[in-house]
């Protein structure tokens, strides 16, 4: 029976898919849709969405702004790398991408935090209506390692909205 049991388990959790979080970003008239694992933790925060990875390693957020928010926002996360004490160690690495067929602009930090060195990617995404998503990603090397896929696969749902 304690087989029969088992074997029902794995090949239930073979056929159903992990749940996950489906997002619309910006909530009022999108530009993109993205998916968060739902072993993430996630929050909703002023200009997003805030996400966790399930071992508490890696933070991931995706925000929106127009107009004069914008500004805002970005103070916003000034203020927000200022309490995680993170400090850059430099200026970033700059590249032009496209993501999920968006444009964007991706900024690079080696950093550092209470933890030691880390890295914070800032990834600036055109939202038409005088609108900006940022794409925010930190976490240090071994941490993306360990949550490889999951990154992945965040980033591999992010999808424009036509």
């Amino acid at each position: 029976m304690k087989r029969l049991l088992m074997a029902v388990a794995i090949l239930s959790g073979a056929l159903f898919p992990a749940y996950a979080k489906n997002l619309a970003v910006p909530g009022k008239n999108p530009v993109a849709t993205i998916v968060i694992p739902d072993s993430w933790d996630l929050e909703e925060t002023e200009f997003g969405y805030s996400a966790v990875s399930s071992d508490e390693d890696v933070v991931f957020s995706i925000e929106y702004a127009g107009g004069s928010r914008v500004d805002k926002m970005f103070e916003a996360n000034e203020k927000w790398m200022i309490d995680q004490e993170i400090v850059p160690k430099g200026k970033p690495l700059e590249e032009e991408l496209t993501i999920g067929g968006i444009p964007a602009k991706a900024f690079t930090y080696q950093a550092t935090d209470p933890d030691g060195d880390t890295i914070i990617d800032f990834v600036l995404f055109p939202a038409g209506n005088n609108r900006v998503m940022l794409l925010t990603l930190w976490a240090s090397q071994s941490a993306r390692d360990e949550n490889k896929a999951d990154i992945s696969s965040i980033l591999s749902s992010i999808k424009a909205i036509n």
